[in-house]
């Protein structure tokens, strides 16, 4: 469960990456891109555990919502629910 950890975390990492160049350039076609990305994230969150998947489906809803109409306060609030589920992954 390591690994799946050590991946999941990284591929938060690219997201977060991801979500920031996007805020900087609001260009369209990063959002399959970060989509691609979250799909990654949500069949490792399964893997994991229980209240990470809660975690993951938690920040689907926001990176839907973001993505819709992004906002730089919903891109703030992305972006801390990301780095706390990083953190999070750590506690496990």
């Amino acid at each position: 469960m390591i690994d799946e950890s050590k991946e999941l975390s990284d591929t938060l990492d690219e997201l977060i990456n991801l979500l920031t160049e996007f805020e900087e350039t609001k260009d369209d076609f990063k959002k399959p891109l970060i989509r691609s990305y979250f799909q990654k994230i949500s069949s490792l969150g399964k893997i994991i555990d229980n209240n990470v998947l809660g975690e993951v489906e938690k920040l689907s809803e926001d990176i839907d919502l973001y993505l819709s109409n992004p906002q730089k306060k919903a891109f703030l609030m992305l972006i801390d629910a990301a780095i706390n589920l990083k953190n999070n992954l750590w506690e496990l």
